[in-house]
C-alpha cells in the first residue's frame, strides 16, 4: 500500500493566504445581492476548507445517500480551491463555508456578512506530537525544550502556555516548515512539533513506523470550535428553511458515518477521493475517521451533534482576542446564530 505523502501547507494557511481577505462585492454598493441570486431553486454549495477526505464524511454521505435531495435541496460539495471562501460567499450568498472559529471571527471583524450556524467538530484537533523516546506526556514535560510550530499557530501555542501557568520563556517555540518537520522531530532537534491530530500522526506513522505521543491543545485551554458551518446573512434571512434542511441532512449523514465507520470510509475513498490523491488509502481514512468520531461527539451525545454553545463561543472569542489571535470580538448576535441548530 502506498504511504500517504506529507502535507506541505495547512488548511489554515491556505484559507488565510489564498488571495487575502478582501471585501469583494461589499466594496461595490451599487451591486445588489438580489441581482445575482436565483431564489426560485434551492441550489446550495458547501465550500470545504480542505480536500475530499473523511474529515467531511457526514456531508459526503448525505450526498451519497441522497439526503439533501430528500429534503428538496440540490447541494454541491466543493473541495478547497484557490479563492478566498469569504469573498466567494460575499459574491454568492448561496454558498456556505466551513472553517475554524478564529478564521470565521477574523472575517467577521473585517466586515464579511457571515454567521456561524453549526459545527462539525466540537473541539479542535490542533496539538503537538512527539516520539515516544522523548517521554512527553503533558505540556509541563516540554519545559526547557524546543517545540516546532508553524507561523500561524504561534499565538495559539502562546495561549496554551500562558493559560497553564507557564511563561513564554519556559518552552522555546521554533518556526518550522511542513517540508522538514518530521525529520527534525526524528533527529531529536525538536521535542515536539505541531500537528493536526486526526491526520498527521497517521501520516507520520506510515512514513516512519513510529506511533507518536499526542498532546491536544483542547486539553490545555484551547476550546475553539472547528469545521464550523457558516452562511451569508442574506441566506439566513431569506431562506432559513433551506438552512434548516441542509443541516438536518448533513448531521443525518454524520450519524450514518459514525454508526458504520468502515463503510463510511469505504464510500469516501471509492466515490469521492481521486485515485492519485494521497488520501486514496482505505486504511488511512478508516483510522482517521475513528479519531474524528471523538471530535464530532466530544462532550455531547448524538442528539446534540452539530450544536454550538453560545456561552462557550463567546468565552473562546474573548480569549482569542486577549492573545491577539483575532483583532477584536464581534458582537455575539453578529457572529453566531444558533437558532438553526440548537442543543437539544
Amino acid at each position: 500500500m502506498d504511504k500517504p505523502e506529507i502535507e506541505l501547507i495547512s488548511r489554515r494557511d491556505f484559507i488565510k493566504y489564498c488571495g487575502g481577505l478582501g471585501i469583494g462585492i461589499l466594496a461595490n454598493p451599487a451591486t445588489s445581492i438580489l441581482d445575482i441570486i436565483p431564489t426560485s431553486t434551492p441550489h446550495l454549495t458547501i465550500q470545504l476548507d480542505w480536500k475530499y477526505n473523511v474529515q467531511f464524511a457526514g456531508l459526503l454521505l448525505a450526498d451519497y445517500y441522497g439526503l439533501y435531495k430528500q429534503r428538496g435541496l440540490n447541494v454541491e460539495i466543493l473541495p478547497v480551491n484557490s479563492q478566498n471562501v469569504f469573498e466567494q460567499i460575499a459574491e454568492n450568498p448561496l454558498i456556505l463555508g466551513c472553517g475554524e472559529q478564529d478564521i470565521i471571527l477574523a472575517a467577521q471583524v473585517q466586515g464579511y456578512p457571515v454567521k456561524a450556524i453549526a459545527t462539525m467538530f466540537q473541539t479542535s484537533p490542533l496539538g503537538l506530537m512527539s516520539i515516544p523516546e522523548k517521554n512527553i506526556h503533558s505540556l509541563y514535560d516540554l519545559v526547557g525544550q524546543k517545540v516546532g510550530i508553524h507561523g500561524n499557530i504561534k499565538k495559539v501555542m502562546e495561549l496554551v502556555i500562558n493559560t497553564n501557568g507557564l511563561s513564554p520563556q519556559d518552552i522555546k517555540i521554533v518556526p518550522i516548515s511542513y517540508q522538514d518537520k518530521y525529520e527534525r522531530l526524528q533527529s531529536g532537534e525538536l521535542a515536539a512539533v505541531q500537528c493536526y491530530s486526526i491526520d498527521e500522526p497517521i501520516g507520520f506513522s506510515y512514513k516512519t513506523g513510529i506511533k507518536p505521543n499526542i498532546l491536544k491543545f483542547s486539553d490545555y485551554g484551547y476550546d475553539a470550535y472547528v469545521q464550523v458551518i457558516f452562511a451569508h446573512q442574506w441566506l439566513l434571512d431569506h431562506h432559513p428553511e433551506w438552512i434548516n434542511q441542509f443541516l438536518r441532512a448533513s448531521f443525518a449523514g454524520w450519524k450514518l458515518a459514525l454508526n458504520n465507520i468502515n463503510q463510511a470510509a469505504q464510500i469516501v475513498v471509492d466515490i469521492y477521493i481521486k485515485p492519485d490523491s494521497q488520501y486514496h488509502n482505505l486504511e488511512y481514512q478508516t483510522q482517521s475517521l475513528q479519531l474524528i468520531a471523538d471530535y464530532i461527539t466530544h462532550g455531547i451525545n448524538h442528539d446534540q451533534m452539530g450544536a454550538i454553545s453560545a456561552n462557550r463561543w463567546q468565552e473562546m472569542s474573548e480569549k482569542l482576542a486577549q492573545y491577539g489571535i483575532i483583532d477584536r470580538v464581534p458582537q455575539l448576535p453578529d457572529s453566531l446564530d444558533s437558532s438553526f441548530w440548537s442543543v437539544a
